[in-house]
């Protein structure tokens, strides 16, 4: 008989909602989901929702609610400690990406004009402290996180904290890939993706690039270029569907995953990977090399606005840093995982003030996730 399970599911937005119901129907053994929200309600309501799934799919999945305000300062550590959880899945931050998609107003014009990553202290804030509170309490506990994972893991790391992979994005675009090709075997597929991607590059030398059995796929453009006319609501159940797979494996030893995944060891961006246990592989076509697959990922980084170095230094472009100093003259050119909770603070009521006031007319820029 398979010994029980534990998963930690921070978050009950739309990815994690998404992500619950996901895991409720494919869970490969018996395993307990502490659903975890500063709303109880809003935990209960969807841990009730994922035992209604569980049951109808008949799966040894059981989901209970607590309530826990980690980015207003409450402290994990005991949650952790006591379950020891073989996953924490961290689908929470201060700022949800729907936001971008809200009303038109000058705060969501600053994100779409300067690019998603002017949003990292606010996207990194809840998951530092997750991934912090797991390292004391519970270290043998892999932490995965679906918040802007192809920037945040790679600040995460270099704090030394212990962070295997993300959730999302290239598993996001992945799968819709499979979908076009009718891919059942996805070990045929190898895609480099960013984040960026769910969205058109500027250029057409910006996009991702995959491979097909070894060889480069050509109509890759096409196919994401259909996919991206998805609503959001369908992405985030395509990636969380993807991510549930992820999380299953990392909770068991018997089968691997073979698939991909965003930022797996802080890399920046996508990757086609291999899970086993808690070790994760790179998939790579012949012929290209790690550091060519990371080159690849750190530079369409920039095109959300931000790069993150392998020392954990974060560093907005020039472009970026010109808008976002239109309405934070002293905003930092770059900063390190030790400013990010001043750095939020700050965002924090930037965000208030710009909310309450009209977008520009004038404004032109992109969507973030």
């Amino acid at each position: 008989m398979n010994p029980a399970r534990d998963i930690v599911l921070l978050g009950t937005g739309a990815f994690a909602g998404a992500l619950a119901r996901a895991l409720a129907q494919r869970v490969s053994g018996p395993t307990t989901v502490h659903v975890v929200s500063r709303s109880f309600d809003r935990a209960r309501n969807l841990a009730d929702l994922a035992n209604t799934h569980a049951v109808l799919a008949d799966r040894p999945a059981w989901f209970c609610a607590h309530r826990l305000d980690l980015p207003g300062g409450a402290d994990l550590r005991p949650l952790l400690a006591r379950h020891r959880p073989q996953v924490l899945a961290v689908c929470t931050s201060d700022l949800s990406p729907a936001e971008t998609r809200a009303p038109a107003s000058a705060w969501s014009t600053l994100i779409q004009s300067a690019g998603f990553g002017v949003t990292l202290p606010l996207q990194a804030a809840t998951a530092l402290r997750a991934a912090s509170a797991s390292a004391e309490a519970s270290p043998g506990t892999a932490v995965v996180n679906a918040c802007f994972p192809d920037t945040v893991n790679a600040v995460l790391r270099s704090a030394g904290l212990p962070v295997l992979c993300g959730l999302g994005n290239v598993s996001t675009l992945a799968s819709a890939v499979r979908r076009e090709l009718r891919i059942a075997d996805e070990s045929r597929l190898k895609l480099f993706a960013h984040h960026v991607h769910l969205h058109s590059p500027p250029a057409q030398e910006d996009e991702a690039e995959a491979w097909f059995d070894d060889q480069p796929l050509t109509a890759l453009p096409a196919i994401l270029e259909r996919t991206r006319f998805q609503t959001r609501a369908h992405l985030n159940e395509i990636g969380a569907t993807a991510g549930a797979a992820v999380v299953d494996a990392l909770t068991q030893q018997r089968d691997p995953y073979v698939g991909h995944v965003p930022a797996p060891h802080g890399r920046p961006g996508g990757y086609p990977v291999t899970v086993t246990g808690r070790s994760i592989a790179l998939r790579l076509p012949p012929g290209m090399s790690e550091r060519q697959a990371v080159a690849h990922n750190q530079k369409r980084s920039a095109l959300d606005g931000i790069t993150v170095d392998q020392h954990g230094k974060a560093q907005f472009t020039p472009a970026a840093l010109r808008i976002l100093r239109d309405h934070w003259p002293d905003a930092p050119s770059t900063f390190g995982v030790q400013d990010v909770e001043d750095l939020r603070v700050r965002q924090l009521a930037l965000r208030e003030h710009l909310r309450k006031l009209p977008a520009p007319d004038t404004a032109e820029g992109r969507r973030g996730r």
